[in-house]
């Protein structure tokens, strides 16, 4: 499964499938995870698009989730690849 994160900080966004905890990129912070996965993500015009990366760019850091809670049945979370 895919998942989209957003940096509050500079507006950059990236999709990832594995990684629980990420940093920007451009600016270095982290990145927050957005609450649609890739699959709503891709269905959003780029307007809608804009408007959730702009709700994340001006919300409180304090709301905001940085770090993806996993499934159980992970493999990285069970240290298979470890």
């Amino acid at each position: 499964m895919m998942y989209v994160f957003i940096c509050p900080k500079c507006k950059a966004t990236r999709m990832v499938s594995l990684l629980r905890k990420l940093d920007c990129q451009c600016c270095s912070s982290p990145m927050a995870n957005c609450e649609l996965d890739y699959m709503e993500w891709i269905n959003l015009t780029p307007k809608q698009r804009q408007k959730m990366i702009d709700l994340y760019h001006n919300a409180d850091p304090a709301k905001l989730c940085f770090l993806r809670p996993m499934p159980f049945y992970d493999r990285w979370e069970r240290n298979y690849y470890m």
